[in-house]
């Protein structure tokens, strides 16, 4: 059950992202996706604090790969990040009602942030290489959008250019990880990915790529060039 409301809140927040594009002449179309930006994490949030021990929700969805598909699962863990993430959308929505009402170009802002917020809940639910990977960039390219909100401006373009160099650049280091992890057999879900045994260079090598790849997009010094750059670029509630 938490899963699939979660699942089914994220798919609704995507829905937002084709409902501010189409609305887009509607005067409180603002307020609007940001309401509903509100009201869905908070679904989000009830789905991650509903009680449930330690018991293990998994499913797989037929999307993508037709040989890997789409594999999600919420734990405890899982769960304790889905509500971290959407507490922080929750409220930075509430403040976008205010903020958002005075951004002269709203349409470079409110079709990617739900986008942002979806591709934020995907990464934390993901359970296998494919759906993490495709969420990561996913959550991305929609923040490198909201980065270049303002593109008018030379130094926010400068940023856009090296925010989403850096994000290529921490993908890739991801992508090579999984490879290595996945091996010959190429088993990318995550529960065969925790069975496997590697030899200690392996670890090592599978360790540092992580870093590089995860460090670049927390803003982990000396991979955090982009970070003073793109976020006084981005909009405050971003």
């Amino acid at each position: 059950m938490p899963l699939y409301l979660a699942l089914t809140s994220i798919s609704a927040l995507l829905a937002v992202s084709a409902y501010a594009v189409v609305d887009r002449r509607n005067h409180d179309v603002s307020r609007n996706v940001y309401r509903l930006c509100i009201g869905l994490c908070g679904v989000i949030f009830l789905a991650a604090v509903m009680p449930r021990g330690a018991h293990v929700v998994s499913t797989a969805l037929p999307l993508g790969l037709p040989w890997i598909g789409m594999h999600f699962r919420i734990d405890v863990l899982t769960a304790f990040f889905l509500a971290v993430v959407n507490l922080g959308g929750a409220a930075a929505s509430a403040y976008a009602i205010g903020y958002g009402a005075h951004e002269k170009e709203p349409m470079r802002v409110l079709p990617f942030y739900p986008a942002f917020l979806a591709g934020m809940n995907l990464v934390v639910l993901a359970d296998d290489a494919f759906t993490f990977l495709v969420a990561w960039e996913f959550m991305s390219l929609a923040s490198w959008a909201l980065v270049l909100t303002h593109h008018h401006e030379e130094e926010n373009r400068h940023a856009g250019f090296v925010y989403l160099l850096m994000a290529s650049f921490g993908g890739f280091a991801l992508l090579m990880a999984f490879g290595v992890l996945g091996g010959v057999g190429g088993a990318y879900d995550f529960s065969s990915i925790r069975e496997s045994t590697k030899a200690g260079w392996t670890s090592g090598l599978v360790l540092a790529l992580a870093i590089v790849g995860m460090g670049s997009k927390a803003g982990l010094a000396p991979l955090h060039i982009w970070l003073p750059l793109a976020h006084p670029a981005a909009p405050s509630h971003v």
